[in-house]
Order: C-alpha cells, then structure tokens, then sequence
C-alpha cells in the first residue's frame, strides 16, 4: 500500500484537523512514559523506512516531485494503463494513445477495459486527466492524493483515497510503456 505524504486535516482530533506530531500528541492522553515509547517506537519506524527506501529501484528521487512540476502533456504520446481500486467504472488494462490532450485510441488489455472502451470511451483517462484528479482530490482535502514521476517527469504511479477508512472510494493507477510520439 502507498501512503501520501501527511498534508493538512491527514490527522484529527475528535473530528478537527491538526497539523504536525506536537499538535496531535497535544489532543491525545498520554503519560510521560508512553509519550517516550511512542517517540522511540516513531524514530525507529522513520530508520526502518529511510533504510528501505533507498533499497527500492522505484523509489522516487527529490528531484522526481520538483520535475513534476514542469512536466506538461506532450502533443502525442502512449502509455500502458493499469487501473484498480475502488468500485468505479474504468478499472483494468489498457494501450493509450494519446494526441493534442484527447485519447485517440484505446485498446482494452483485459475483459473490463474492453468493456469500458466500447461502452464508455470517455472513461478512458490521459495522463493530464489523471494528474489533473490528482490535484482536485488535494484541493478536496482526500486523504491520499499523490503522483509519482520518473527521471523524466512523467508520472509513473497515481493514488487517490478520498476516505482512507471508506471502502472502495480509492483509485490506484499503473503507469508503463511512456513514450513520446513524434
């Protein structure tokens, strides 16, 4: 599972959003010696993730967020769509193609992207849609709404949890095969 990185109203207290582990610690009750378990139980989780990190492949650089940024959806290009998650339409495997911002062809890898295609081609996304619902669920406050880029700034990795303790309201999506066409 991938989480977004904390943002505002990620944590509450009795329902109002706080920022920060000082601001949440204030709300919670706890004696002198929990809050010293939790603070060595927090450091030893962050050493076990900052380890694991660099261990991964995919794992997304610094300079992968900021070229995010100044990525802008070429004229023409392709990619290999995985989306699951979530009770939603679109969901499976696609090729896309896409030309000026549209989608100009898409090919259903498996039973219910060839079902959303032939039925419903308009549920068919680009990559600007994507980041674009990306930036919607951060403006709406979800609780995961986060993109990975590679080197290139493409994103390569989409995950959107409007309620992380809803079911089925999150939408995950697979990024492969990016290529710029001429």
């Amino acid at each position: 599972m991938f989480t977004a990185d904390a943002g505002p109203g990620r944590n509450r207290i009795n329902g109002a959003a706080v920022e920060g582990a000082i601001e949440l610690l204030k709300g919670l009750a706890v004696t002198k010696s929990s809050m010293y378990l939790l603070a060595a139980s927090a450091a030893l989780a962050l050493a076990v993730v900052g380890c694991d990190a660099g261990s991964t492949p995919d794992a997304p650089k610094d300079g992968a967020k900021a070229k995010a940024a100044r990525w802008s959806e070429p004229d023409r290009y392709s990619f290999r769509l995985l989306s699951e998650s979530g009770e939603r339409g679109g969901l499976g495997k696609y090729r896309i193609t896409v030309g000026r911002g549209k989608v100009i062809k898409a090919i259903g890898l498996d039973e219910p992207a060839r079902r959303t295609v032939e039925e419903n081609p308009q549920d068919v996304p680009t990559l600007g849609s994507l980041l674009n619902d990306v930036q919607k669920a951060r403006a709406g406050q979800a609780d995961v709404a986060e993109a990975v880029f590679a080197a290139d700034g493409h994103p390569t990795e989409i995950h959107i949890d409007w309620l992380a303790n809803a079911i089925d309201d999150e939408a995950d999506y697979l990024i492969t095969e990016y290529r710029e066409l001429p």
